[in-house]
């Protein structure tokens, strides 16, 4: 019984050290935000601010990726999108966002069943990242569902056409070349995190 005593005693000690010196304890440092919320946008610009001003490389969980471009919308998304939502999985990029039917590139197949779709739906996308040798990053489209219907691959091409892409030594046709944010080198996604480094 008095081993039970002394270790629950021990355990408050312990316990109540790390509170007091929990923020000199680096595990116990910036929890990562689990909810999209304006405050997760907020750590995340002030982890951006940290890679720029300290030439720290970050790590940007999916909720941090998602609160930033909820809440910082007109820094990062255009106004047309809604709602959007990123997940990573191992080295895999999803971005889910609404947007108008009305923005869908226009492409003989889809056109002629457009009337039968909503004014808005779900757009989500599935890629993955590559670091391209001018120091942009591609995105490589793999897979695009809109209202939870599967876009043909075909189309992948003419919608990227449509979003800016042009054609370009070593880029593939389902694939967009993209400019990295100021002061940013180099992005990746690994084990469902977005790395940036200086």
């Amino acid at each position: 019984m008095r081993f039970v005593g002394a270790l629950l005693v021990l355990l408050l000690l312990v316990g109540g050290a790390a509170w007091l010196y929990r923020d000199s304890l680096p595990f116990l440092g910036d929890s990562e935000p689990v909810e999209v919320s304006p405050e997760a946008a907020e750590q995340a610009a002030e982890k951006l601010e940290r890679l720029r001003s300290e030439g720290e490389e970050i790590r940007l969980n999916s909720v941090e990726v998602s609160s930033l471009l909820r809440y910082r919308g007109s820094e990062w998304t255009p106004t047309v999108i809604r709602d959007p939502d990123v997940r990573m999985s191992g080295d895999t990029l999803v971005v889910a966002a609404t947007i108008p039917t009305e923005r869908i590139p226009s492409h003989p197949d889809l056109d002629r069943v457009r009337g039968l779709l909503p004014d808005s739906g779900r757009v989500e996308l599935e890629g993955s990242l590559r670091m391209l040798d001018d120091g942009r990053v591609a995105l490589a489209v793999e897979q695009v569902e809109f209202a939870g219907i599967p876009i043909p691959e075909r189309y992948y091409a003419p919608m990227l056409e449509r979003l800016g892409r042009s054609d370009e030594p070593g880029l593939a046709p389902d694939e967009m070349a993209l400019t990295l944010p100021e002061g940013v080198s180099e992005v990746r996604v690994e084990e469902g995190y977005l790395i940036l480094v200086p």
